[in-house]
């Protein structure tokens, strides 16, 4: 029975284009969250500029008014340092899957066929992609969560300019 070596060949290059698709959705997931996390230091930097003379001329806090803006400003403020953290732990540099490349493999590629080499390296594709699949999942949790979190911040930070404009109306 011969062996058809085309289709480890096939394995193989199957195996690596699935590893190259896994590690490039993996650095589109993290590219995503450092867009995340310059919109969110953007109009961190713009909340902070916008309130601070509103705040400065509010405290100590008169009327219920005053009051639940500086309650919205500091559920707001908290809200951006939650989302800032689940940003952060989402970009947190993690070791990324390589393949081997030391004086093994060079061995490994002596001392076995060409079929064997291929589905030797087929099976360690499949374990790297099984790696970076993992570290996909973990980033992905991060940034999803950041996500609602800026969603929730973008509501408690309108709800903040809302009272803040109110109370600049009723001057």
């Amino acid at each position: 029975m011969s062996v058809d070596s085309e289709k480890y060949k096939l394995l193989f290059e199957y195996q690596k284009n699935q590893f190259d698709e896994e590690v490039n959705r993996y650095r589109r997931l993290e590219e995503k969250a450092l867009k995340y996390l310059s919109a969110i230091t953007f109009a961190l930097g713009a909340y902070l500029f916008l309130i601070r003379q509103i705040i400065e001329g509010i405290i100590p806090p008169n009327n219920l008014l005053e009051w639940l803006i500086i309650l919205s400003v500091a559920i707001t403020f908290i809200c951006f340092l939650s989302s800032w953290s689940l940003v952060f732990r989402a970009i947190k540099l993690s070791d990324i899957v390589k393949m081997p490349s030391d004086d093994k493999i060079i061995s490994y590629f002596k001392k076995n066929t060409k079929e064997t080499v291929y589905l030797g390296l087929s099976k360690r594709y499949s374990e790297a992609i099984k790696k970076v699949e993992e570290n996909y999942s973990k980033k992905l949790d991060f940034v999803q969560k950041a996500y609602t979190d800026i969603s929730g911040t973008i509501w408690t930070l309108s709800i903040s300019i809302v009272l803040i404009l109110i109370l600049e109306w009723s001057k």
